[in-house]
């Protein structure tokens, strides 16, 4: 049986290019990339070359250049945190709009990574609730979207799914919560290991938080067709928070530590609705706990190794 060819759109990032480490033992990967990510990444565009994956280069990721990729497997891993809702939709929902032709024009099948941010507030779930998947996907008599990210995360799970049949029912979405983990280069995480390294151990008060190589893990599962036609959480299931990473930190690093409370900073500054804190204050607010009841049998990583492998790569440099 010959090897599946999966093409990860938005590859040249943090889930990328661990998404990448994961399917290149499972068969070829291509990462179709535009020249301003590649040199924005230099180090992660490096590692995809390493891991054997191919970096195409285009101006333009429509769909008549993504279907002569002639992919397997789909997978839109493009995402953006701020801006306007113009760009937002564009990464979001444009992007995914030629995927999904270009996957169904070719009989391949779509993998959606979307958020636990499209349940960042429901009418009637109490505040510190368990959050599963829903029967009715993202009922609008229950869910509340608000701000740019979490309008166009729901615009593009809803697209996916009304294309069920187009694409012969070989769909699925993966939504992860806070992702932690190698190539972590985003500004929370350079802000937790420094301020270890000063014995300060942050906590803003969420318990979501997984570890990137198991999200890789369920979206590699999702490409063979596990999860065909669903919507999965993928948070890990030991209530982890910034604090806990920066407090495994200290202990691996032999590191006293006191622990100093920034939710009042997250709750001050998250105000205008295009800042990615805006999504950080509404997910504190609720305090919502996501769980999967797909998953009861998947192995999460322990918070240790985790942390263990983000100062592996941590010790090389943050930059991406």
């Amino acid at each position: 049986m010959a090897a599946s060819r999966y093409v990860i759109v938005g590859g040249v990032g943090f889930l990328g290019v661990n998404l990448a480490a994961e399917l290149s033992r499972r068969g070829e990967v291509i990462v179709p990339a535009r020249p301003s990510s590649v040199r924005r990444r230099p180090r992660i565009s490096g590692e995809l070359e390493r891991l054997g994956a191919k970096v195409v280069i285009a101006d333009r990721l429509d769909a008549g250049f993504l279907r002569r990729l002639g992919g397997d497997v789909y997978y839109h891993a493009a995402g953006k945190l701020g801006g306007s809702m113009k760009d937002l939709e564009e990464a979001h929902v444009k992007l995914l709009g030629d995927v999904i032709d270009a996957a169904a024009d070719v009989g391949a099948r779509v993998v959606y990574v979307s958020s636990i941010g499209v349940a960042a507030e429901m009418r009637g779930v109490p505040r510190g609730s368990t959050v599963v998947e829903e029967d009715r996907h993202l009922d609008p008599s229950i869910f509340i979207h608000r701000g740019p990210y979490e309008v166009t995360k729901a615009m593009g799970e809803r697209l996916l799914v009304s294309s069920g049949e187009r694409l012969r029912g070989k769909w699925s979405i993966v939504r992860p919560s806070f992702l932690f983990g190698p190539w972590g280069y985003q500004p929370q995480w350079t802000l937790v290991l420094r301020a270890a390294r000063l014995g300060l151990v942050l906590s803003a008060g969420s318990r979501n938080l997984v570890f990137t190589g198991d999200v890789a893990r369920v979206l590699a599962d999702a490409g063979a067709g596990l999860h065909d036609g669903r919507w999965v959480y993928v948070n890990a299931p030991y209530d982890a928070d910034l604090s806990d990473v920066g407090l495994e930190i200290c202990r691996q690093e032999r590191r006293r530590c006191r622990k100093v409370s920034i939710g009042w900073a997250v709750s001050l500054l998250g105000a205008l609705p295009s800042s990615p804190l805006f999504i950080a204050r509404r997910m504190l607010k609720t305090k919502y706990r996501f769980a999967s009841k797909y998953l009861g049998d998947f192995r999460f990583t322990g918070l240790e190794e985790a942390v263990s492998s983000f100062l592996r790569w941590a010790a090389e440099g943050l930059s991406p």
